[in-house]
């Protein structure tokens, strides 16, 4: 079994509220007793995309096991890549593999510099392509970026989701190996079809927002910051994926057994 942990819109602003959040779920999941094999954070890592923002998810996003992070459009590639990467600054498009056992996870940046809605660039899906083709044909595949490619009732993000899902629906919809496409950027939990496979949208570490039958007229954001933050697990065993919505109460984790 591979063991996943997907976390999502963390929004590290400087302040503590959304810090401590985070580090609570970083906690969490230190404390497990199977931990994950890997941790991804599908995008929006800081909320303004600065130097501080990302030195702040530097020191909070720490485990022992592999954390792979995501832009989304709240963030900026330059500045991610310097602290969160020790890389050269640059804005050319931060795609990523992670190969586990039998399982091989695909990162792709949707993230559009300077704008909010997503696009794969013709490097990514290249990026996509190159990784599929040197998977090997009995292996599972997730692919992971922070903006869904379909609309999911959501009046905020829905207007901002990725513009040019065609040709990723056609490589999702041709290649048996991928189980789900893995998203952010909605401050929800929630589940979908795209392509004929699981869209997964990760819950925010940071706040929740509602779907339009929360928005109360035009405009408004039905945005709550009191539930706790929340992540999923995805459990990948004989090539079959199972998927956990798991809130983390702010207040500890005792892990007591249940009766």
């Amino acid at each position: 079994m591979v063991l996943l942990a997907q976390l999502s819109d963390t929004h590290f602003d400087m302040g503590a509220r959304n810090n401590e959040r985070a580090e609570r779920v970083m906690a969490f999941l230190a404390e497990l007793p199977q931990r994950p094999d890997v941790i991804v954070v599908t995008g929006d890592i800081a909320d303004e995309g600065e130097i501080e923002e990302y030195q702040q998810a530097r020191a909070a996003l720490v485990a022992d096991v592999p954390v792979l992070i995501l832009p989304g459009n709240h963030d900026d590639r330059g500045n991610m890549r310097t602290v969160l990467f020790e890389e050269a600054s640059s804005y050319e498009p931060i795609n990523q593999v992670f190969r586990a056992d039998e399982v091989t996870l695909v990162l792709l940046d949707s993230s559009i510099p300077g704008k909010a809605e997503g696009l794969l660039a013709e490097e990514t899906f290249e990026f996509l392509t190159t990784a599929l083709a040197e998977t090997a044909e009995d292996e599972s595949v997730l692919v992971a970026m922070h903006h869904p490619p379909i609309p999911v009732q959501s009046t905020v993000t829905d207007p901002i989701r990725l513009t040019n899902p065609e040709r990723l629906a056609e490589i999702v919809a041709g290649d048996d190996r991928i189980l789900a496409v893995l998203t952010g950027h909605v401050h929800a939990g929630l589940m979908a079809q795209f392509a004929g496979k699981p869209l997964i949208v990760a819950p925010s570490v940071s706040s929740t927002i509602g779907c339009e039958w929360e928005t109360a007229r035009p405009g408004h954001v039905p945005i709550d910051f009191a539930p706790d933050p929340s992540l999923v697990f995805h459990s990948i065993k004989d090539g079959a994926l199972l998927s956990m919505f798991r809130p983390i109460a702010m207040g500890g984790w005792l892990g007591e057994p249940l009766d």
